[in-house]
């Protein structure tokens, strides 16, 4: 077995002769498709190896793993080990497959991967740790959002949609060389949304280990339980960013803010509500949008 793999694969291989039946066909799975055991919940795993939940659940703990979750973690940390790629490295892997075959190819790896991406993130878990990060977001002083480079996006989304709602933003620009004074007075009730993969960028980095230490709470939004900016206490939202592309994609993180933010507005007070409409029509009497 490749040192490149989960080490439980062995294990899996080794022990594959005294499984039942019904474990070998969720082990065959595993074998076959490691990325999909780090990539699905144990349900969709399961619906994609034709065996019940159960199965999934019972190779895990034959395996020596608590639960599933653990048995999902060691193929996520092997995913994220796996990441340690260059992107002249990945410009190459797009000229190959475009190369070795029809560029439809190239076309349809990248939507099929937003689609298992996003398949991926319908999980329970995920679910619980939003509805925490709204209520926390929720009973916030001032909530700091925070994504550099190819997650600005994300953050400047995720900032522009609350502001319609949440007069109490501040999105983090950094302009001018400013990014330290922006969280200069960040403290505890406040919050900081932070997003952040690998490779994970020194001043997001910074940035959470100083509003933890200011007493703020934080939320990352990140693609990995061992990323930097995943702190015990805090809130983290791990997803998946896999993409056969140039950078990994923001996709996944942009539909973690849109859910975010459709959770906040699921619980909108009358004044929440009033301000919504305020935002609106301040917006009418600029003539911002052709109606």
């Amino acid at each position: 077995m490749s040192t490149t793999t989960p080490a439980v694969l062995a294990r899996i291989e080794s022990e594959f002769e005294s499984l039942s039946p019904r474990l070998k066909e969720a082990a065959r799975f595993v074998l076959s498709k490691p990325k999909e055991i780090a990539l699905y919940s144990m349900r969709t795993a399961a619906e994609r190896a034709s065996v019940h939940p159960t199965s999934m659940l019972r190779l895990a703990r034959e395996m020596g793993f608590d639960g599933y979750d653990a048995f999902r973690d060691e193929f996520r940390d092997w995913l994220n080990r796996s990441k340690g790629d260059t992107w002249s490295g990945r410009a190459h892997n797009v000229q190959t497959m475009a190369k070795s075959s029809p560029k439809y190819a190239l076309f349809e790896s990248v939507f099929r991967q937003e689609v298992a991406n996003l398949q991926s993130m319908l999980d329970e878990t995920l679910y619980k740790q939003l509805n925490i990060a709204a209520d926390r977001i929720r009973a916030a002083r001032k909530v700091y959002i925070l994504g550099q480079r190819s997650l600005y996006p994300v953050a400047f989304y995720t900032a522009y949609v609350c502001k319609m709602f949440m007069p109490n933003v501040i999105l983090m620009n950094g302009l001018g060389g400013t990014f330290a004074d922006e969280l200069r007075n960040i403290g505890r009730g406040d919050v900081l949304i932070a997003l952040s993969y690998q490779p994970y960028t020194v001043s997001s980095i910074k940035g959470v280990e100083f509003a933890i230490s200011c007493g703020a709470k934080v939320i990352a939004i990140t693609d990995s339980v061992v990323s930097p900016i995943a702190k015990k206490n805090q809130t983290n939202l791990i997803v998946p960013n896999e993409s056969p592309t140039l950078f990994h994609t923001i996709l996944p993180g942009l539909a973690t803010a849109q859910a975010l933010t459709a959770l906040l507005l699921a619980d909108a007070s009358d004044e929440t509500m009033a301000e919504i409409r305020r935002s609106e029509n301040q917006l009418d009497a600029f003539g911002v949008y052709s109606r």
